[in-house]
């Protein structure tokens, strides 16, 4: 009897296969559900449009019942540890102690700046009240000019070139911070807002050199959470406020912003959308006498007006500028970059 009844070998080993499935199926669904709301995130941090939605549709459910339960918690403390906290929309918090009307002052009181999340996105800028222009302290070798120069990818290579340069001056001291695939669009992805804050917070720069676009032509989402495409009024609009708040911000103090525009790109579609935003920095410029546009473009035009790669450098010589991807800056193209910026900010300090 204790035979007939005894489970096979067959038996035996059929339960196992089905019992290592199914645990791997429970550590899979326990290891989406601790990591859901990080998949959300991922799937917002993406380009708007229909494959986000779908992502977003996948792991919203999943994310809803993290939070519900707590099981969120372990990550999220590990991301505070680390310093991982995102945020998702461009705030520009203002300057304690700076007076209402001036740069770095009140965020209410100046354009650009971010109203109360829900009640949507004002007008293009009015001009802010007329400022003297910044009077930079003549610098010398004890007490160098501290410059702060980054952005985007672009500056990578240019600043790289500029920090080199400004040290043989022996009268500048600069910094060199790039956030590579950043930008002004996507404050979800890097918060530069709350970077530059803490950047004139601590008092350390006499000069903001600062550069982005190139990947800023994409979606983007308003306070009131209203998502607009490039070439759509409100992408417009909400881009142009973004940029006068950056400017806000960075100014005051007598510090002066170098703003560089985008140079020609390969692409005549990629060049048409890098033409319009350097039209916003020209612009914005224009009414902040703090801020000065430093124009790239004709300096990487090729002598008939196109795109090319490689350029009769200052030296003589033709040279490549460009990297293949026909975007980025080579070596000799961000030192080509750096000696006019540079030159621009020697004007501006006197220094001979």
């Amino acid at each position: 009897m204790a035979d007939a009844t005894r489970p096979g070998p067959r038996q035996r080993l059929g339960a196992r296969p089905r019992r290592v499935f199914g645990v791997m199926v429970g550590g899979l669904l326990l290891a989406v559900l601790l990591n859901a709301p990080a998949l959300e995130q991922g799937a917002e941090s993406m380009p708007y449009g229909r494959e986000r939605d779908f992502w977003l549709a996948v792991w919203k459910p999943f994310a809803t019942v993290s939070r519900l339960f707590f099981l969120d918690e372990p990550r999220n403390l590990l991301d505070r540890a680390l310093g991982r906290e995102q945020r998702g929309l461009f705030e520009l918090p203002a300057a304690p102690g700076d007076e209402p009307g001036q740069p770095g002052g009140d965020a209410t009181a100046l354009p650009g700046r971010t109203p109360t999340p829900g009640r949507g996105t004002p007008a293009a800028s009015p001009t802010p009240t007329p400022d003297p222009r910044p009077k930079l302290r003549t610098p010398t070798a004890a007490d160098p000019l501290r410059v702060w120069i980054g952005g985007d990818s672009m500056v990578k290579v240019l600043g790289e070139a500029f920090v080199r340069q400004a040290a043989e001056t022996g009268v500048i001291a600069a910094t060199h911070d790039p956030q590579l695939s950043s930008g002004l669009t996507r404050p979800d992805f890097f918060d530069w807002p709350g970077h530059f804050n803490q950047l004139v917070q601590s008092g350390r720069y006499d000069v903001f050199i600062v550069m982005f676009g190139a990947n800023d032509s994409q979606g983007i989402k308003t306070p009131d959470g209203q998502i607009f495409q490039p070439g759509d009024p409100g992408w417009t609009a909400e881009y142009r406020r973004r940029v006068a708040g950056v400017m806000d911000l960075l100014g005051g103090g007598n510090r002066l912003v170098l703003w560089v525009g985008q140079p020609i790109m390969r692409s005549a579609e990629f060049s048409q959308r890098m033409a319009e935003l350097n039209a916003i920095y020209r612009e914005e410029a224009a009414k902040r006498p703090w801020v000065q546009f430093i124009d790239l473009w004709p300096l990487f035009q090729a002598p008939g007006g196109g795109y090319d790669a490689y350029l009769r450098d200052d030296d003589g010589q033709v040279k490549e500028m460009r990297h293949p991807d026909g975007v980025h800056l080579v070596r000799d193209g961000g030192e080509r970059a750096a000696r006019t910026i540079l030159s621009a900010l020697k004007a501006e300090a006197g220094i001979p």
